[in-house]
């Protein structure tokens, strides 16, 4: 051996303690990616050491008196049996990152990338800054939602490692030990010196040396495949794979994995890429033994004097078995330990130091084995949904909410409690389907794709004692319905009801404002029995064709007040025995050529008590005095005061919910008829535009009367007007009911020829380019105008008009 064999080289040396400890054996294990754990034997003089002030203290083992060894922190003290004047002890050193084993949580991080997710965890159990290091040569993306989800701290983050391919080992030094995370070859250091490989011969070498090593080469995966689906993405097959470029007579041994966790394809060519390069780490192991103390795992050993001179080379220490004796704190005489046999093989050892270690090669990348699975949410879980304070609806374009869990103690309620969850529905198309949107504080079903805790979503809402069913049950267990609530602040309420009960069967229909309905053919309704309404304002109602209506029975009509009919051609009445018409005061019958009254037996007029009689006998005419071509003048009547009827409102016919359009009462004047209108005729065009805008609704203002209707399928506001009329004020709703209107006032007297100067300026004022006065001025408003019109058709800046121009101007326009 190359100590003495009776002095004592390893020691323990221990923060803040006094005391003669010392080392008589020891037994560790450490390797890449997991923390290591060292039992040690010690004896001492004091027979009443105080454990506990032993626990959780700093200490540093030393394999040598060159400073080799390995830093922990004491997990375990333990007294043993005491002898004549020695008192055995055992303690076990491991890194602090061990004690995060015992702290289980479940949490959401979100926005955080993997090392920033570790780097939180760590320093909420001390690890301070100076006690880690990330030296990663690409960057980890953040994770929009990453939830810890029933496991431990440090399962959690060596999962995180194991996910992205990172690493972590540990620098030792007497004042502490250091724990870096890396993603490349780079972050291992090398350890001093090469150290000789001397095959065991039962010799004692001069210096620590390698005494056996062997190589052995394994079949792994060749290629590897991931997929994934993204539903903002619906289309994109979202698949990566990665395979060596090097030719290789390997057999093709794929890996294919869904979900991939990816929503873009670098990042799953990269996890690919990963997810191969973890497989391949230990294709080719190396195996050796010997007794060089300085041996750590994520260090590269460099290994010379082999007789295979390639392996003469650099090699990576991914798992270390560290062991030592000394006897001789015992003070008994021993003699140090030859054993050339592979360690493990043979347990005797008496005296010294020896080690077992596994290595790979420098150039290949060390990934972590995936020996940390992520945890699976068996079955649905339930949570309450959230949003910004006074918000009652929250989401996002897809109808997506937000829900704290009841397991998470970091949730505030509010719209940074989790991710954006999905929501089920029973139908989801293109534009049509079902839809209802979970609101804050509802309680909701939440089951999670594949088990996996990061991906959320919705399948139902709750009742509870707070949020109770909309009738009470179950006395009322027949009736189903759909009932939701007014927002904000609620007061109202929507609701179509379903009553099965026997013998009081019912639907139930409640809007609590407007009713939209858009039939797009034909309606028809069936009555078993009544049928009543009321309309607690003004009905508006009109039939764009004919009117057809049967009333088997009486028909009884009320109006209260004044009764309105215009009829724009002829009115034909027929009464199977007879018309009975008492008025209280007055009857007018008024005909603009003439008047016949026709009577097949009599016709009687009876006033003032004197009538006239005409009957087959003869005319009879009675009264006081009778006078015939004798003076005097006719009686008047009142006249005519008809008032038009209001047009109706649209229905919606985008979105429920939107306030109705107020019905447009017209002018309490006559309406011309239609000897007395002209036509009023002009094409609504948006600039730069040849073609009309079609089936755009207008109103159009003229004489008193409001006009409304839609454009034709070639653009036209076609609306004849009065005759009289000279001004009126057109309102056209370019882009919808929705968006701000086009306004302009119009000039509706006669037309002079588009080719006078006050004709074009008046038709362009019409059409909406000109915006000056009609003075007969061919001034820069009016050639701008004109060329704004020109621009319209052609798309030219001319400003002046063709014949041809003219033409065209005169067809947009006729008034």
């Amino acid at each position: 051996m190359f100590n003495k064999a009776n002095e004592t080289h390893f020691s323990l040396t221990v923060d803040d303690f006094q005391g003669d400890l010392q080392v008589l054996s020891f037994e560790g294990i450490e390797g890449i990616s997991q923390p290591f754990r060292f039992d040690l034997e010690l004896v001492s003089e004091n027979p009443d050491l105080d454990l506990e002030t032993l626990l959780h203290k700093q200490a540093f083992l030393a394999f040598d008196p060159q400073g080799s060894g390995i830093h922990g922190q004491i997990y375990r003290v333990a007294q043993g049996d005491a002898g004549k004047r020695l008192t055995r002890y055992k303690v076990s050193l491991v890194p602090q990152l061990a004690y995060l084993e015992h702290r289980t949580n479940q949490r959401i991080y979100q926005q955080l990338s993997a090392p920033k997710i570790i780097a939180l965890i760590l320093e909420e159990h001390g690890i301070q800054g100076n006690a880690y290091r990330f030296q990663l040569g690409t960057p980890c993306p953040d994770r929009d939602y990453c939830v810890q989800y029933d496991e431990t701290d440090l399962h959690f983050i060596q999962r995180l490692c194991e996910e992205e391919g990172l690493h972590y080992h540990f620098q030792h030094s007497p004042q502490g030990h250091l724990l870096v995370f890396g993603d490349d070859q780079t972050v291992f250091p090398k350890l001093g010196q090469p150290t000789a490989y001397i095959q065991g011969s039962g010799m004692v070498a001069d210096e620590p040396v390698i005494k056996g090593f062997n190589l052995r080469l394994e079949t792994r995966t060749s290629r590897t495949t991931r997929r994934d689906y993204d539903f903002e993405k619906p289309r994109l097959q979202l698949e990566a794979a990665y395979k060596p470029e090097a030719e290789s007579a390997e057999p093709d041994l794929e890996d294919y994995d869904y979900p991939g966790r990816f929503t873009d394809r670098a990042r799953g060519k990269f996890l690919s890429q990963r997810a191969l390069e973890r497989h391949r780490a230990d294709y080719q192991q190396a195996e050796g033994w010997g007794d060089q103390t300085r041996l750590v795992s994520g260090h590269f050993l460099e290994l010379s004097e082999h007789p295979r001179s390639e392996w003469n080379d650099l090699w990576l220490l991914t798992h270390i078995v560290h062991e030592g004796k000394q006897l001789q704190v015992l003070e008994e005489s021993v003699t140090s330990d030859t054993t050339d046999a592979p360690y493990g093989k043979k347990d005797d050892l008496h005296q010294g130091y020896r080690n077992r270690f596994l290595a790979t090669p420098w150039d290949v990348f060390y990934r972590p084995p995936l020996k940390h699975p992520k945890p699976r949410v068996l079955g649905s879980q339930t949570a309450k949904v959230t949003g910004p304070q006074g918000e009652e609806i929250h989401c996002d374009q897809y109808g997506r909410v937000k829900v704290q869990f009841h397991w998470d103690r970091e949730g505030q309620g509010d719209d940074k409690t989790s991710c954006w969850l999905r929501v089920s529905s029973g139908w989801a198309g293109a534009h049509y389907g079902g839809i209802a949107i979970p609101r804050v504080g509802m309680e909701v079903l939440v089951t999670f794709l594949e088990g996996d805790p990061d991906q959320p979503l919705i399948t139902g809402c709750l009742y509870h004692k707070e949020n109770q069913v909309p009738y009470d049950l179950p006395a009322n267990k027949t009736r189903s319905t759909f009932k939701t609530l007014s927002s904000p602040s609620g007061g109202g309420y929507n609701e179509l009801g379903i009553e099965d009960k026997k013998g009081a069967e019912q639907i139930f229909i409640h809007a609590q404002r407007d009713w939209d309905e858009n039939i797009e053919h034909d309606q028809k309704i069936r009555i078993g029995h009544e049928r009543h309404g009321t309309v607690e304002k003004n009905t508006y109602t009109e039939l764009k064709a004919e009117e057809h209506r049967t009333t088997h029975a009486d028909r009884k009509v009320e109006v209260k007040a004044d009764d309105h009919l215009i009829v724009g051609q002829d009115q034909h009445i027929k009464v199977g025995t007879a018309q009975l018409i008492q008025a209280g005061q007055e009857i007018h019958l008024k005909a603009g050529a003439k008047m016949v009254i026709e009577a097949d037996s009599e016709l009687t007029l009876k006033a003032g008590g004197s009538f006239i009689k005409l009957d087959a006998g003869g005319i009879t005419v009675v009264g006081p005095v009778v006078k015939i071509n004798a003076g005097g003048s006719p009686g008047s009547g009142t006249g005519i005061g008809i008032l038009m009827p209001g047009l109706p409102g649209a229905a919606d016919a985008d979105k429920a919910g939107s306030l109705m359009e107020e019905a447009l009462v017209n002018s309490l004047q006559s309406p011309p008829s239609e000897s007395l209108r002209k036509s009023f005729r002009i094409q609504m065009k948006r600039p730069y535009d040849k073609k009309g805008i079609s089936g755009q609704p207008y109103i159009l203002e003229a004489d008193g009367v409001i006009y409304k209707g839609t454009t034709s399928t070639d653009g036209f506001v076609d609306q004849p007007v009065p005759l009289s009329a000279k001004k009126g004020k057109l309102t056209f709703y370019a882009f919808g009911l929705e968006a701000q209107p086009w306004v302009w006032e119009l000039d509706l007297s006669s037309q002079s020829a588009a080719s006078d100067v006050k004709g074009l300026q008046s038709r362009l004022k019409n059409l909406g380019f000109y915006h000056g006065k009609i003075d007969g001025e061919n001034g820069p408003k009016t050639k701008y105008a004109t060329r704004c019109f020109n621009r319209s058709c052609e798309l030219t800046d001319k400003d002046y008009l063709s014949a041809s121009d003219v033409k065209r101007l005169e067809e947009q326009h006729i008034a």
